[in-house]
């Protein structure tokens, strides 16, 4: 977990409260909550690609943070299981690719080279990130972090948003992102070194 995780989530959790108390009492299944948090970035990668950048805005937080409750509901209603863990991990991919997809579109029609590389980078640093936690623990090799996980990445990419910086919060994206992997990459060698001395 990132030093941002770590530090941020006793706060989160605390302040999303209200929200779980009424999704749970209303018994709504946490993967309606996770499906409900892609289709709404869905919704906002589409507006992005229109340029609807303060919809854009409202529907990708919106849809950040009902992916990011789905779980709390998930145990305040003891309804954990591996294939909503399984759920969660294949939508939480999608939900990271669909706002560089459509934002390399449109840099694309625009005749912009750089924001499409941007894009794609973006894209490639994010998936790096998060196969390389899967694949370390298909090797049992569990508890890896980084500096730049998906919630530093999404904090980004949304401020770069509100404050008309995407290209700026993509280059951070992407630097950060290929750190995290290389520390990840790193990690899992000096487990792995460990283990078969």
């Amino acid at each position: 977990m990132s030093f941002v995780s770590r530090g941020v989530k006793p706060y989160f959790e605390r302040s999303i409260t209200p929200v779980v108390d009424f999704l749970s009492q209303r018994r709504v299944h946490p993967n309606l909550i996770t499906l409900g948090g892609l289709l709404l970035v869905g919704l906002g990668s589409v507006a992005l690609y229109a340029e609807l950048k303060v919809l854009a805005l409202l529907l990708l937080g919106t849809g950040a943070l009902l992916d990011a409750i789905d779980g709390a509901v998930a145990r305040r209603m003891e309804l954990q299981s591996d294939f909503g863990a399984f759920l969660d991990s294949t939508v939480d991919r999608i939900s990271d690719s669909l706002p560089f997809i459509s934002l390399g579109t449109l840099y694309a029609e625009m005749g912009e080279p750089a924001g499409v590389l941007l894009s794609f980078l973006s894209l490639v640093g994010s998936y790096s990130v998060s196969y390389a936690r899967a694949r370390a623990e298909s090797i049992g090799v569990f508890g890896i972090g980084g500096l730049f996980e998906r919630t530093e990445r999404w904090i980004v990419f949304l401020l770069g948003l509100a404050l008309d910086l995407v290209p700026l919060a993509m280059l951070v994206i992407t630097l950060g992102s290929f750190i995290t992997a290389g520390q990840r990459i790193y990690e899992v060698k000096k487990v792995l070194d460990r283990r078969y001395v």
